[in-house]
């Protein structure tokens, strides 16, 4: 099986850039819960994230965008990589099936989740390391990497320190409502994503601790910002309605025009007209935006310039160093947000290989050559460099509460150009809670700092404590695009400590890059110390450290302490009720409308510590009705009705709750018969045991007239559903799409859960698949279709073999052989249905080779190189360096691309932002990956 690598894509820090949708609202109520408006899609990929306390993770951004069969290649490329990455997962899925993706990056970097919904079935797959867990399919793919999808619903996980089969379970949890949700946690996931309803792209960053290059002051908690579209896409001229939501300190006072500078910050327009409104804490801000000056890498002249900067120098040298000439009329140098004195063009009149040009700038200083095209307001930059980044050191003395900054560089610098900015929490021990406030302060006025900071010398700042951040910043402002860089920083924070308990052993992992001497930590098992402390199995704890602690029973409070630096009152950084290990799976007889759960693996738990649920409510039967203890092989057996929601829940001490296993019954109760001539959808329902409708709602989501959409079709003909019952969808175009959802009322929220989707366009109908060097065609659809109505096409030619050869009816699984085919050949199956024929499956035949990749910190570029396999054509072939890159980079220098040929990209041209690289993907035909390799190890 070749599967792409690139499940996950690293997102985009641009502007503050995610992909969103005008998907379904959500509300929080006085008590916290969730509720969901009328459009369930937006709440269903949402689930499919467990909560970030259900990973024990930091959740930097979450993502979300409403696609909804847009072709890949109208997106922009960190949406593209999730939906190709998706579209790869056994190769079985349509990109253009998919409707919603959400993805989510957290704080470490080693863990990335992404998830889509939409209208595909569950693929298969032949990975070795499988698991069946209802509807649900968990398999790990590669190392590192696995998914767990189910129909119409896919998780994609990719994880480097954990395993990510059990990350996969987790968020299937989630989805089954075994655990907590986004949702829920972060907090304000519900509130920021109500407020962006209407955005076609949201970004949301839920802790701005974390967050180094979005800065608020400490006056913002989290932040929410939706477009029309990404603004990596954006593109021309005019203006552009965005939305920001900003979740405000508890202690914040700010005004409206507080609001509207941070905001002018971080939005690269020109803000036209805007409307604020404030609800408690939040505020949610409309703008009309005007837009700035669009990057246009192709408009600007294909040249290689690099710039080198000498602190120890005062100067920064431009390079031409390969490609086209660039009239220098068009470069422009910035330094410290203003043109320099001196111009290229005072100088040159073409800017050519060979020539530079050198700028004093002093020992700190923000440069910058951007390449500007007045005329059609497009702008690129070839090279920026930060002087003096590396001519500072901080670190942190936890005895004395301080940060020590000290200055490395040789010339000395002026301090009235230097500023401390202490972000500081009074929140004790807690750096979530407790007013912030933040110190700006020059060196200029500190009074350890007189005349000039020499080599050497050494800036204290005082009182700083656990929750606090220290930077050393510029006081001039950024460059135009441009965002403003820290010369130092330091974050004080306590260690982190993870708890898991593996197969009734207790053990606790470290998190951070600072090593801790073991007996910094106790661990309180109840009130008491445990038997074992990490002092008793290790000397030290040093990044990613597991410590196995011994036996510890499920139900046990576990409480880990860090005593610096005060011992006599210790910080408690991590405190958790372990839960039990179970699977319970759940079955449904529709012949005897009974559920059945039995318990497949786990721990023997006390049969009065479990309730069995029916719609939350406690079922007549329970396990202790049966058990003392209920143990694998156990199962418990209740009548359920149709569309019911069961579970088995473990009830810990504190109010904790596990769910073990969860069904909705009879979610594949019903089927859609479409008919073509008519444009109309019969919905069926399928049971055999009479069913409520009055939960069942019909969305009816396209471009034209609607009928069902949100409404209640079911229980508007049928007091009670039985075989055979249906109701008709008028107006259904080929493309759009029905889905009904089970909507349930709880205390204070509503809850909207996918049962059944289906699009008349035959999106999945078949799998390509290679085998030993040839291609075989798999139809996949659950629907019976007549063969007549595919046709195969090789490069936009009939090909050989068709469908309708062989079969007269389509009714799944069966296959067809078409062949060897060159690497780049392109595969299409059409559905002739329409007047128009419709691509309903594409597949691209890839390359096989291999490329070595150096990473070159230093100099800021990665070289690639082919070391083996087949030739490609130059043209087919691109490099992304992953987060950095928007769009792939080609190889100019080939025609074709065989072994030993190289090719080099420069970081500093090839990004808009100042972030380290993490991965180099190799990709065929702008979207293929046929190579991907971590750089971060």
């Amino acid at each position: 099986m070749r599967r792409r690598e690139v499940i996950v894509g690293s997102g985009i820090v641009a502007t503050v850039a995610l992909s969103g949708s005008a998907g379904a609202a959500t509300n929080q109520t006085d008590d916290g819960q969730a509720m969901s408006s009328a459009d369930g899609d937006l709440e269903t990929v949402l689930e499919l994230l467990p909560a970030d306390a259900a990973l024990d993770a930091n959740y930097l951004r979450l993502q979300y965008s409403h696609v909804d069969g847009r072709d890949a290649e109208a997106v922009d490329y960190q949406t593209r990589q999730i939906l190709e990455g998706v579209a790869e997962v056994d190769g079985e899925i349509d990109p253009e099936a998919v409707s919603d993706i959400v993805s989510v990056d957290t704080e470490n970097g080693n863990l990335q989740l992404s998830a889509a919904t939409g209208s595909f079935d569950r693929p298969s797959t032949d990975a070795a390391n499988t698991e069946e867990r209802g509807d649900w399919r968990i398999a790990e793919v590669s190392d590192g990497e696995a998914f767990a999808a189910a129909d119409d619903r896919l998780i994609a996980v990719s994880a480097t320190e954990t395993d990510p089969t059990d990350i996969a379970g987790t968020a299937v949890d989630a989805a089954t409502g075994e655990t907590e949700t986004v949702l829920v946690s972060p907090d304000a996931t519900t509130s920021v994503f109500e407020r962006l309803e209407s955005a076609e792209f949201v970004v949301f960053f839920p802790d701005l601790e974390a967050i180094d290059y979005l800065e608020f002051d400490d006056r913002v908690e989290s932040f929410g910002a939706g477009f029309e579209e990404s603004p990596a896409e954006r593109s021309g001229t005019g203006t552009v309605e965005s939305e920001y939501v900003l979740e405000l300190a508890s202690d914040a006072d700010v005004d409206d025009d507080w609001i509207l500078e941070q905001l002018e910050r971080i939005e690269q327009g020109e803000f036209v007209e805007t409307t604020i409104e404030r609800d408690g804490t939040f505020a949610h801000v409309e703008a009309v935006v005007d837009l700035p000056p669009e990057r246009d890498r192709d408009a600007a002249p294909d040249a290689r310039v690099r710039a080198k900067s000498s602190a120890d120098e005062g100067r920064v040298t431009f390079e031409h160093s390969s490609g086209e000439a660039i009239d220098a009329a068009d470069l422009e140098v910035w330094i410290d947000g203003e043109l320099a004195d001196r111009q290229l063009a005072d100088e040159y009149d073409t800017f050519t290989e060979g020539d530079s040009f050198e700028l004093e700038t002093g020992p700190v200083a923000n440069v910058g050559l951007r390449w500007f095209d007045e005329g059609e307001d497009v702008y690129y930059y070839y090279a920026t460099t930060l002087v003096g980044s590396e001519s500072f050191e901080a670190s942190h003395d936890p005895e004395t509460d301080s940060v020590e900054i000290t200055y490395a560089g040789e010339l000395d610098a002026d301090p009235g150009r230097l500023e401390i900015v202490h972000r500081q929490r009074d929140g004790g021990q807690d750096r979530n809670n407790g007013p912030t406030r933040t110190d700006r302060t020059t060196l200029e006025d500190l009074e350890s700092v007189s005349g000039s900071l020499g080599q050497g010398e050494t800036i204290t700042v005082e009182d700083v404590t656990l929750g606090d951040r220290v930077s050393l910043e510029p006081t001039a402002p950024a460059n135009p695009n441009r965002g403003q860089r820290s010369l130092a920083q330091i974050r004080v924070r306590p260690p982190r400590i993870y708890l898991d308990r593996r197969e009734g052993t207790l053990v606790a992992r470290y998190v951070g890059d600072r090593e801790h001497d073991a007996d910094e930590f106790r661990v309180l098992i109840g009130d008491e110390p445990a038997e074992t402390q990490f002092a008793d199995v290790t000397d030290t704890l040093s990044a990613n450290s597991e410590l196995e602690l011994g036996e510890v029973s499920h139900g046990t409070t576990v409480t880990v302490e860090w005593l610096e630096p005060d011992p006599d009152d210790p910080v408690v950084i991590e405190e958790q009720v372990l839960r039990p290990h179970g699977r319970v799976d759940f079955t449904y007889d529709d012949a005897e409308g009974t559920v059945v759960g039995e318990f497949r693996e786990g721990d023997e738990i006390a049969a009065d510590a479990l309730e069995l649920r029916i719609n939350d409510e406690p079922a007549a039967t329970q396990p202790a009705d049966e058990y003392e203890t209920f143990s694998p092989g156990d199962d418990v057996r209740v009548a359920g009705a149709p569309f019911e929601s069961v579970e088995l829940v473990w009830e810990g001490p504190d109010d904790t709750e596990y769910d073990l296993g969860r069904i909705t019954v009879g979610r594949d109760a019903l089927d859609a018969v479409y008919e073509p001539e008519t444009e109309t959808i019969e919905l069926v329902y399928t049971g055999t045991q009479p069913a409520d409708p009055s939960a069942l709602s019909v969305e009816h989501a396209g471009d034209g007239p609607r009928s069902g959409d949100g409404d209640r079709l079911f229980a508007e003909q049928y007091d009670t559903l039985t075989e055979g019952d249906s109701v008709v969808i008028e107006d259904v175009a080929i493309d759009d799409r029905i889905s009904v959802m089970l909507v349930q009322e709880g205390d204070g929220y509503v809850s909207h859960r996918s049962l059944f989707h289906f699009t008349p366009e035959p999106r999945l109908a078949f799998r390509i698949e290679e085998r030993d060097g040839e291609l075989v065609a798999v139809y996949r659809e659950e629907t019976n279709r007549d063969a007549d109505a595919f046709r195969f096409l090789v490069d936009g030619e009939p090909a050989g073999v068709q469908p309708a050869d062989e079969y007269e009816t389509l009714t799944g699984g069966e296959e067809i052989e078409l062949g060897e085919y060159q690497a780049g050949t392109e595969i299409t199956v059409e559905w002739t249905v329409p007047d128009e024929p419709r691509a309903v499956t594409e597949h691209v035949v890839v390359p096989d080779a291999e490329f070595d990749v150096e990473y070159d910190s230093d100099d800021g570029s990665v070289t690639i190189e082919h070391t083996g396999g087949d030739e490609i054509a130059a043209d087919d072939l691109g490099v992304v360096v992953e987060p950095t890159m928007h769009e792939p980079q080609g190889w100019d220098d080939y025609e074709t691309v065989s072994k030993g040929d190289a090719t080099t990209v420069d970081l500093d041209e090839a990004s808009e932002r100042d972030r380290d690289p993490v991965a180099v993907v190799i990709v065929f035909k702008g979207s293929d990956a046929i190579s991907h390799e971590r750089l971060d190890g």
